[in-house]
């Protein structure tokens, strides 16, 4: 079966058109949600598109990132997460400063980041930091539910 000219241009025209309203419409980025980061580590360190990004959680409601750019710059990633909204009490903020320079404050969604190479490295270390809690808290889980093993003789 051959479709006309006509019905595949309008289908190409369509497809364009969907994904220029998705752009100008919908958010993009990750939300900063607290439960995607429970059981974060206290500190570590993991390797994420060639950066060394290492992170310390103070407490459950803030951990920092940090990690060199190609550049030699450092950049300082604060997410903080305020229960004093009572709409959204799991939501979290970010705050990013490359050195000294303070290039985002207090965005929610990553979308408000205007560099986009900066906001793609900030995505990419989201996710692993994500990734990183998930085994934390499946770890955890497993070593809750682990039986001892050795001798259970009493002596």
């Amino acid at each position: 079966m051959i479709f006309p000219p006509e019905l595949l241009y309008l289908v190409v025209a369509l497809g364009v058109g969907l994904a220029i309203y998705r752009y100008v419409t919908t958010r993009g980025g990750i939300e900063i949600v607290r439960p995607d980061y429970a059981g974060l580590p206290e500190e570590g360190r993991i390797e994420v598109r060639q950066h060394l990004v290492r992170w310390q959680a103070a407490d459950e409601h803030s951990f920092v990132a940090a990690w060199q750019l190609m550049s030699g710059h450092a950049v300082f990633m604060r997410v903080v997460f305020d229960e004093a909204d009572a709409d959204e009490p799991d939501l979290g903020y970010v705050d990013i400063r490359i050195d000294r320079r303070e290039v985002v404050k207090g965005a929610a969604w990553t979308e408000k980041i205007s560099d986009r190479g900066l906001r793609a490295d900030v995505e990419v270390i989201l996710r692993a930091l994500q990734r990183e809690a998930r085994t934390a808290r499946s770890d955890k889980t497993r070593l809750a539910g682990a039986r001892k093993v050795g001798d259970d003789r009493e002596t």
